[in-house]
């Protein structure tokens, strides 16, 4: 198979598949060409390859970095033959995605609260304001604007 087809059939760029390969993660065979200006320039993929790419391309939809992919193909290609070796190591990394994943859903709901709250302060202020042509000189600064509601009652 060539790399245009390659790209086809799983859906990335050929770009995305060179770059995987200059990074070591596949390493598609060269073909002879009739053409002395082509001879061994063609890649040829195999089923293997395909299978390393659908991982690849797997894996990094799941935000794994190139080189956590590396380290999971390494085993695979350092296991036993059938590929079992590499399971532990998948298991590993999910679990460490799986970590910072709700590490980072706690930090957004953080997030989500305090801008809440923020929206809150901004309606009691705008409130106050209402009644008022004008807003009186040096009772709300603009860093007040963005203050939580739980702060601004502490001033």
């Amino acid at each position: 198979m060539k790399i245009s087809d390659v790209a086809k059939q799983l859906g990335l760029n050929p770009k995305t598949i060179r770059f995987y390969e200059d990074q070591g993660l596949i390493a598609p065979k060269r073909a002879d060409s009739e053409s002395w200006f082509s001879a061994g320039k063609n890649r040829v993929f195999g089923q293997e390859d395909l299978s390393r790419l659908d991982f690849v391309k797997k894996a990094r939809e799941l935000d794994f970095s190139i080189k956590e992919i590396q380290s999971v193909l390494d085993y695979y290609d350092q296991g036993p033959a059938c590929g079992c070796g590499s399971r532990n190591k998948v298991d590993e990394l999910i679990e460490r995605k799986l970590a910072e994943v709700r590490q980072l859903k706690k930090s957004l709901l953080d997030l989500e609260k305090k801008l809440i709250d923020i929206r809150e302060n901004n309606t009691v202020i705008a409130a106050r304001l209402a009644g008022e042509p004008s807003e009186p000189e040096g009772e709300f600064l603009i860093a007040d604007y963005i203050l939580p509601a739980t702060d601004r009652r502490e001033k």
